[in-house]
Formats: C-alpha cells, structure tokens, sequence
C-alpha cells in the first residue's frame, strides 16, 4: 500500500509539472508564433510598398525618365515579389474614386490615405497597399495587391515546427518529472521512516529506565525499608538515570552532527598513525601499512573511531580486535559473534540491534553515529561479516595526504 501511495503521489506531482511546464511552453510557442507571424506580414508589406512605388514610377515616369533609368525601374519590378492586381485611380472624380477605393479599404484607412499615407490592408485573402501618387497628369490612388504565398507557407511550416517541439517536450519533461518525482517521493518517504523510526526507538528506550524507575520508586514506597534496601534502590535509580543521560547524550550528538554543515576551513590535518595510537591496549593491536593523514575535524573522527572500537570489543567478548593503517584505509577487525548477512544493510541505522545481541547491553546508535560522521567527510564504510565468525569494517578516506 505504501509503495502504490508513493506511485500515486508521484505520478501526480509529475503530470502536476509537466502540465505546467508544457502549458508554459505551449504558451511561449504561442507568442513566438504571433510575433513572427505579425513579422512575416510586415516584411512581405514592405516588400509590397517598395514593389507598388516601383510599378507607379514605371506607370508614370516613363516618358519622364532616361532609356538606362527606365530600364533599372524594369528590372526592379521583375525582381519584386510577384502581384496579382494594380490598379491607378484617377482622383479628379472624387466621389467615383472614393467608392472605387472604398471596396478594399475602410472609412478610417480612407482618411490615412487621403492625408498621404501608405496603407496596408487585407482583401479576402490577399494583402494589398494602397498610396496616393502625384504626377504631372493629375492626382492617382495606386492599389496593389498581392496572395502573399510566402507568409502562409512559413506560418504554416513554423506552426508544425512549434507543435512538434511541444509534442517531443511534452514526451521528453513527463518521463523526466516523472522519474524526477517518484525519486523525491521515495527519498521523502525514506527520510519520512527513518525519522518515525528513530522517534518510535528513541522514545522505546528512554522509557524503559523511566519505568524501572518509576517500578522501582512504587515497590519501595509501598512499606518502610531498612536502610540499605532504600540504599540499594538509589543506586538502581541512579543506575537507570545514568542510563538515561547516556542515552540522550548519545541522541543529542547524533542530531547535531546530522544538522551539522561541513565547512572546510575548520578541518585539521590529522596524522592517522598518531592518531589511532591513543586506542592501542592489550586488547587491541594496531598494524600500521601505508601512514596518511586526513582532512577532518580530530574530535569527530575520535567520536566516530571510538564507537566503532567499542563496539568491536563489545561484541568480541574477551577475544582481541585488530586495527589495520594502510593505503587510504583504516580496517577494524573483530572476532566475535559477528553479524547475520541478511542484518548487515541494517546496522548503520539508528537504534538498529543485530538479532544475536540481545544479551548485550547496547542502545544502537554509536554505530549510526559513527555512519553519519564520517559519511559528512565523504569517508565510505564497507561491512563484512558472518555470523560467530567476527566482522570487519573498512573505512575508506576521501581525502589524505602523504
């Protein structure tokens, strides 16, 4: 059920995104596809303009102008873009030409027009300019129109063009919010388990002191004892509440280093075999291959290095652990009752107890802490271990120096 809710919550979020993304990008086609359609009629009007003027020159100014002109005005009007009609209203009639030109253009483009503006305008499905002309022979209204096939074949290309980027986006952004998604989901989910895990284990063992307490407090209440009973159960009361203080010590660390940010300019350059001199003893051998030091803070590695060591010896009974120095790395070798292989992707999390060690005393969470130390220096531990054949965890440095 968890995993269909996750899917379900992904999947939503991801058609959530893409609608909006596709819908901004169906949006910006949109715009582009106006403005480059508006920019397209512009230009074919202007070329419209310079091709009406051209014809005009070549209607009226033929008499007027030079063989070598002429024949320049000629090749400019079969260079311009193709027309379909032209027309040269004479304006001496004024009431004739005006219902003549009303046909194409409207009251308010007539007046432009009259006051010695270019017009450009649409008829039927054919676009057209329209200017006055003053020639030797009188006053004409010149009109030249045109289909414009080259606007609606690039309006018509940019258009699939457009619709088939948004096609291939609208693919390409679903499959990727929708994986982009269910990894938010699943890592929100995780974070979500893990801390409702760690609340349930830590309020777990913070209560049982608090009930041996109390347990303790209510048995001796209930008749007078004698003083060494009331002294033996002080000292079980002290024992749990030191057991209390530990616990939320140990809680308290692993909150602040998981909140922690790393900053790099309050590192020291740690110098390993040094360093791992001070966990040597009689039950513990050091071995030292390949020295280096790393960049980290000395007081957290040694609350990270120390919860490991303990817990090797923890579970090693009375048998003694080995520490190995080589290349980058830092071995930690036990030989005690070993973790169950099916247990082992578990024990880096908080409040996690291997199946096999109930009968020692532990709270689960000096390794996790351990984890999430290290982890925040981009150190990786790689655990290797059998059942009563002991465990080995290896800690590979990022960085290190010679």
């Amino acid at each position: 059920m968890v995993i269909k809710n996750e899917m379900n919550t992904g999947h939503k979020i991801s058609i959530t995104y893409s609608v909006i993304t596709i819908g901004l990008v169906l949006l910006a086609g949109l715009i582009f596809y106006i403005i480059f359609s508006k920019y397209t009629e512009n230009l074919y009007f202007e070329y419209l303009q310079e091709k009406a003027h051209v014809v005009a020159t070549e209607r009226f100014e033929k008499d007027e102008l030079s063989p070598e002109k002429y024949k320049q005005v000629v090749q400019l009007r079969k260079r311009a873009i193709p027309t379909s009609q032209q027309y040269f209203i004479n304006l001496s009639d004024h009431v004739k030409a005006r219902g003549m030109i009303s046909k194409y253009l409207s009251d308010t483009q007539l007046s432009d027009l009259f006051k010695g503006k270019d017009i450009n305008f649409k008829y039927g499905d054919e676009v057209g300019c329209a200017f006055i002309y003053d020639d030797n022979e009188g006053m004409f209204a010149v009109i030249v129109m045109s289909r414009n096939p080259y606007g609606e074949a690039i309006n018509q290309y940019i258009g699939i063009a457009i619709m088939a980027i948004i096609f291939i986006s609208a693919i390409i952004l679903y499959l990727i919010s929708r994986l982009y998604a269910i990894k938010v989901v699943n890592r929100i989910d995780k974070n979500y388990q893990t801390e409702k895990m760690f609340v349930n284990n830590a309020s777990h063992e913070i209560n049982n002191p608090l009930t041996a307490i109390q347990g303790e407090c209510e048995i001796t209440l209930m008749r007078e004892r004698t003083p060494q009973e009331y002294i033996n159960t002080l000292q079980r009361i002290n024992e749990e509440t030191d057991r209390i203080i530990n616990i939320m010590s140990q809680l308290l660390q692993f909150s602040h280093t998981r909140m922690e940010k790393i900053n790099e300019t309050e590192t020291e350059n740690v110098n390993m075999a040094d360093f791992m001199q001070t966990f040597t003893n009689e039950h513990t051998l050091l071995t030292i291959e390949d020295n280096f030091s790393v960049a980290i803070k000395e007081n957290l590695l040694h609350i990270a290095i120390r919860n490991l060591v303990n817990n090797a010896h923890k579970y090693s009974g009375e048998k003694p652990i080995s520490l190995t120095l080589g290349h980058r790395q830092l071995i930690i070798q036990d030989y005690g009752i070993g973790i169950p292989e099916d247990e082992i992707q578990h024990i880096f999390e908080p409040f996690y107890r291997a199946s096999n060690t109930t009968s020692i005393k532990g709270h689960g969470i000096g390794l996790a802490l351990a984890h999430e130390i290290l982890g925040k220096y981009g150190c990786k531990l790689t655990v290797s271990s059998k059942k009563n054949n002991g465990t080995k965890i290896c800690i590979t440095f990022k960085k290190t120096y010679y």
